[in-house]
Parts: C-alpha cells; structure tokens; sequence
C-alpha cells in the first residue's frame, strides 16, 4: 500500500528500529507509522483518516479569498489630481 501511495517500492524504504513496524507501514495522509499492515488497515477505516483525507481534498483558502469574505475590497480609485496633458 505505501508502494502505491508514494510511487516507491516498498522495498527501497529502508527499515528503521526506532519506528514502529521498522517504518515499513506509513500512512502518507496523516503522516504516522504502523507496527503492522492490520493496524495500518484498521487506520484506514477510522473517522479521523476519512477527515483527513476530505480535507486534504478541499480547496485551501487564498489571501484574495479571505480579503473578500473579511470585506475588505480592493477599490480602483481615479487618479487624485487628474490626468496631466
């Protein structure tokens, strides 16, 4: 599974001791390690990974948007003293 999220073989992540399951069950989209592939597939199925998955999905706010829903607009103003010929 983590071969077909990330692109990699499994196999060229190397093993670790100091992660659970060596860091050989990661989970790309909440960004934790598994001792096992059964803990990794019980993960799956959770509340909190079906949230993050839906907001990973959503479309992230932009400063413009958030400029428009506060109000504050930007106005194309004249010139202040007219035009010069």
């Amino acid at each position: 599974k983590k071969a077909h999220k990330t692109g990699n073989p499994a196999d060229t992540f190397e093993y670790d001791d100091d992660l659970p399951g060596g860091g050989q069950f990661y989970c790309v989209e909440t960004g934790k390690h598994f001792a096992d592939a059964k803990a990794l597939a019980d993960h799956k199925k959770s509340r909190y990974y079906k949230r993050r998955c839906k907001e990973l999905k959503e479309e992230k706010y932009s400063q413009q948007t958030a400029e428009w829903a506060s109000g504050m607009t930007k106005e194309v103003l004249p010139p202040a003293h007219g035009m010069k010929k």
